[in-house]
């Protein structure tokens, strides 16, 4: 033959549908048995005589009623017997999704409600996911016909709800990964800052308690404590903080610039400046050290110490 064909049935054997006519029966049994003169082998002659069965059989209108009949009881049969695999599969299945979601919503849960530990679910999740895979892959073998959308709904729930707790889970842990690097850079750049911080308030302070008029000392003084605070808020502004500080770092890099600019209007004045002007930079000098207050004080609240 020079064509195959799936034989599950006289009617594949012919190569025609249930349904075929007297005439199409007769046409398809008489072009195989020509295909089947260009060869001769024991094969030949096997397949010669199953054709011939065949075509004995679908035309004989009783041996046909009678045939039909028993390929359709045969066929019932294998639709059920498709089931029960599917069921059997399914159940299988479901049961090891059912630990590996479990597994994964122990580790979620714990995790979500411990700040951070949780209590891996080894042996559940495993267990649950090669049983789940073996499953799954079993169920996928039966015939299409004997799935249900039910059953593959389920299985898709489970190993959804799997894969978000655990996904759940190791983004929080990567997070917190990110979080405790920013951290460790944010320290460090703190270190890095403090000595300039505290020289520029050392400056402020020398003017402030310094006698008599302002001078040009006063002018110069302010003028180092000035560079110093930009150059602080520059750091400040290009550092990195955990997430959850992230309020204070932006407020914290404003603050400085602030300082730096009040710092240099301070030091552009001379001993004939109206008091007044010296007035209206000291109430914003005051106002910068309430707004810093007030970060460190929600600092505080949130993080339990003072920055």
């Amino acid at each position: 033959m020079s064509r195959s064909r799936e034989v599950n049935s006289y009617y594949d054997l012919l190569g025609v549908p249930p349904h075929a006519t007297e005439l199409e029966i007769r046409s398809a049994y008489g072009r195989d048995v020509l295909r089947l003169q260009e060869s001769a082998s024991d094969k030949v002659a096997q397949f010669r005589a199953a054709l011939d069965a065949a075509f004995a059989t679908l035309v004989d209108p009783d041996k046909r009623t009678a045939y039909d009949a028993t390929l359709a009881t045969a066929t019932q049969s294998d639709v059920a017997d498709a089931a029960d695999d599917a069921d059997a599969a399914f159940r299988y299945a479901r049961r090891g999704g059912l630990w590996f979601a479990g597994g994964a919503l122990v580790t979620a849960v714990t995790y979500a409600f411990s700040e951070g530990t949780y209590f891996l679910a080894w042996g559940p999740l495993i267990f649950g996911g090669f049983q789940l895979v073996r499953g799954l892959l079993r169920y996928l073998t039966v015939p299409g016909a004997a799935r249900q959308a039910t059953h593959l709904a389920v299985l898709g729930g489970l190993i959804a709800v799997g894969i978000l707790s655990a996904g759940f889970v190791g983004l929080s842990e990567s997070l917190a990964a990110q979080d405790a690097a920013d951290g460790k850079k944010w320290n460090a750049m703190i270190d890095a800052t403090s000595l300039d911080v505290t020289k520029a308030s050392e400056l402020v302070n020398s003017v402030a308690n310094r006698a008599g008029p302002w001078d040009a000392s006063h002018s110069a003084d302010m003028e180092k404590a000035s560079v110093l605070y930009a150059s602080v808020a520059d750091a400040v502004a290009a550092g990195t903080a955990p997430a959850q500080l992230e309020w204070y770092r932006v407020g914290m890099a404003k603050n400085f610039r602030e300082a730096a600019a009040i710092a240099h209007e301070y030091s552009l004045l001379s001993a004939t400046s109206p008091a007044s002007t010296f007035q209206a930079l000291d109430n914003r000098w005051q106002a910068r050290l309430d707004e810093a207050t007030a970060l460190s004080d929600r600092f505080e609240a949130q993080v339990g110490t003072a920055p």
